[in-house]
């Protein structure tokens, strides 16, 4: 990011000058006038000029905060102007994220983006958008038959590699001891809707499905038997990400953009009903009923938090499981992606803006807990 020098030249003249005048300011108060003074002045211009973002989404899941943000007004507010560009998958939209077809990914998982740091993508993840929310499934008939983890084993799985809830669902027979390459038979799919006909016609036992097909799930007679909640309560899914070199205009662009999905979260978490009127021009082809399932989910937590610790841990099962290669993580400093700023000032603004509001009091105590 470009250094403002030229405000810390003005800032030296300043206390130059007062100290040289023998004035009543000592250089430490005049320093401190300046800056405060060009904090304000950078904030007007901020909040003078509109800013834009193309923001990529994975159509399967939607955006529910950002459609919050969208229908109340967030972004106008933060004189934002952003494009919503829909993708089939994680991959697609990253791709296009680092050719620079859009600004910011905001539904393609956290194993995904993971994934292109592994393998050498300059992102960097700023905030997050969907945590939980995706169910392991079998027949209906069967349901009963699991009860803990080792009742997995000899069974036939099918997931898609990489998926949120694939990596998390391997590493939890892992850590229950169950061998994820003998004990157990993985098959890979492509699709999650290919991966619950399977189990309805029999082909494999288990999927390992996702959020936003409930309602497909129980119309093919296949049932949730626990969900990635259930493996860990604050299952980290998809991950705001961008691109890591950041110029000052998409600095501020990206602090604006997590101040609105702030707000947002906490539209979503007071007023369900409004998140549902909010999405249902995304998902306009489908009924009242099934764009609820996928936005409202209860399984399904919508956090602007960046929530570090999880996103790490995140790496730590892809490591164990051999998603990410031991000689790939001596090159990479994963730490170095994840990126706290954007978000500290968004929250750090809304408090100011709040200084009664009890709410973004207790959003900065979550900050604390799962970030610093």
């Amino acid at each position: 990011m470009k250094k403002k020098n030229w405000l810390i030249g003005i800032g030296l003249s300043a206390i130059l000058v007062l100290s040289a005048c023998g004035g009543k300011e000592t250089a430490n108060e005049a320093a401190s006038k300046q800056n405060a003074s060009s904090s304000e002045k950078a904030e007007e211009k901020d909040n003078e000029k509109t800013y834009e973002l193309k923001v990529g989404y994975g159509s399967i899941y939607g955006a529910p905060l950002a459609d919050i943000a969208i229908d109340q007004g967030f972004f106008e507010e933060e004189n934002l102007k952003v494009e919503m560009v829909p993708f089939q998958s994680s991959a697609d939209g990253l791709n296009a994220l680092q050719a620079g077809k859009i600004d910011i990914g905001l539904t393609f998982g956290s194993t995904a983006p993971l994934n292109f740091i592994a393998q050498g993508s300059n992102f960097e993840l700023i905030g997050g958008h969907m945590e939980g929310g995706h169910p392991i499934v079998v027949k209906e008939e069967h349901k009963d038959e699991y009860k803990t983890l080792q009742d997995f084993k000899g069974k036939t799985i099918g997931s898609i590699p990489l998926h949120t809830n694939d990596v998390y669902f391997k590493s939890e027979l892992q850590k229950a001891g169950i061998d994820i390459h003998k004990d157990v038979k993985f098959v890979e799919f492509k699709t999650l809707s290919a991966i619950l006909e399977a189990v309805k016609t029999g082909k494999i036992d288990v999927g390992v499905s996702g959020t936003a097909h409930l309602t497909k799930t129980l119309k093919l007679g296949l049932a949730p038997i626990l969900w990635i909640n259930d493996l860990d309560k604050n299952a980290a899914c998809c991950r705001v990400t961008v691109r890591g070199e950041i110029s000052d205009d998409q600095a501020i662009a990206y602090k604006k953009f997590m101040k609105a999905l702030i707000k947002a979260e906490r539209v979503k978490l007071e007023s369900p009903e409004k998140n549902l009127e909010a999405s249902l021009d995304r998902f306009k082809n489908l009924p009242k009923e099934q764009i609820n399932e996928i936005v409202n989910e209860p399984h399904l937590i919508n956090s602007a938090d960046p929530n570090k610790k999880e996103t790490l841990e995140v790496w730590e099962r892809m490591i164990k499981i051999g998603y990410v290669k031991e000689e790939d993580t001596k090159k990479i400093d994963v730490n170095s992606h994840l990126n706290l700023t954007f978000y500290e000032q968004a929250l750090d603004e809304l408090i100011k803006e709040n200084p009664n509001d009890e709410y973004y009091k207790k959003v900065l105590e979550r900050f604390k807990k799962q970030n610093l």
